[in-house]
């Protein structure tokens, strides 16, 4: 898991320069160039996490010995490395999508997908399949599933995602800031948040 959280670095940095990208070109009135931003860090992510995948799957069989002496730990570490690598590519997906709908203004959406994907489908998963013969590697397929599922969602949500729309949202959400700050409206005057299109 420790490993898992390392790794998590690089799609959460994607996620992070997607964000800054997406909410910039928005910002611009791109929306052509916002979409291809999106897109290309969608693919960008799930080549990282491949890379990834294939860099765990090749030191599967010794890595926890750079950690520890004991054989069941070595050999558990083994037979659970397949679904930490496995969930790599889902990780990156979910970062970078995650980083395009921050980006939109639409956090909302992905952490509502989030919610749902881990407390409704991983987490009773995992947990089942891990008392019903699948030991620890039941708990990382509940993970994996439920991060597929995220990543490919968010990944269709931002793919069907009206990107003229978008550019008018963002134009309507500064708006609503300039006249907050300037005393012309408050942040409780009904200003509605975009709905989940």
């Amino acid at each position: 898991m420790t490993t898992d959280q390392v790794l998590n670095t690089i799609p959460f940095g994607v996620g992070v320069a997607t964000s800054a990208r997406v909410g910039n070109l928005l910002g611009g009135r791109n929306a052509k160039g916002a979409a291809r931003s999106a897109n290309v860090a969608a693919w960008l992510s799930m080549i990282l996490g491949a890379l990834v995948l294939a860099l765990l799957m090749s030191v599967k069989n010794f890595y926890a010995k750079i950690f520890n002496d004991d054989q069941d730990v070595i050999k558990l570490t083994a037979e659970v490395m397949p679904w930490v690598a496995l969930f790599q590519i889902a990780d990156g997906l979910n970062g970078s999508c995650g980083g395009s709908l921050r980006g939109m203004g639409r956090q909302h959406v992905g952490a509502a997908v989030n919610l749902i994907s881990y407390y409704a489908g991983a987490l009773p998963l995992g947990i089942w399949l891990a008392f019903h013969g699948w030991g620890l590697a039941g708990l990382w397929i509940g993970q994996c599933i439920a991060l597929y599922l995220v990543g490919f969602g968010e990944w269709a949500i931002v793919a069907w995602s009206d990107w003229d729309h978008q550019v008018r949202k963002a134009f309507e959400r500064m708006e609503h800031e300039e006249q907050v700050e300037s005393g012309l409206a408050d942040n409780t005057d009904g200003y509605q948040r975009e709905e989940s299109r």
